[in-house]
């Protein structure tokens, strides 16, 4: 287990709508943590939603994922909904967490998580 990174595309177009990924960052205790963008043009859709829906319930079902973790900028609204959109419990946050790509600044990201037991039966 390691790091899988898939395009999201428009089923009918083949455009790519933006991207999410999986780290395995403790295979052993089976904890990943998600991550996703999408294009400008893209959101507000349900895109994000529905790809971190999708991907969760593969890696805590047909994975064997026991926690899925997604971290988010605590001033990224948006990503926040798609967290929370998901089924994502907020647990806190982890102060000076990464450093901002974009302005070198340090940033705060809220912890969200996904428990196995916490995904809807199956159909």
């Amino acid at each position: 287990m390691g790091w899988l990174l898939l395009a999201v595309a428009h089923a009918e177009t083949g455009d790519l709508l933006g991207a999410c990924s999986v780290f395995w960052h403790n295979p052993e205790h089976r904890v990943a943590e998600i991550g996703y963008w999408t294009r400008a043009d893209a959101r507000g859709r349900g895109v994000a939603t529905r790809t971190v829906r999708l991907l969760a319930e593969w890696v805590l079902g047909d994975l064997g994922g026991e926690r899925l973790e997604l971290q988010a900028d605590t001033r990224n609204v948006a990503s926040i909904r798609v967290a929370e959109k998901a089924g994502f419990t907020k647990e806190g946050v982890i102060r000076s967490a990464r450093t901002n790509a974009r302005d070198g600044r340090r940033v705060d990201h809220a912890l969200f998580s996904l428990l196995r037991s916490e995904l809807p039966a199956r159909r």
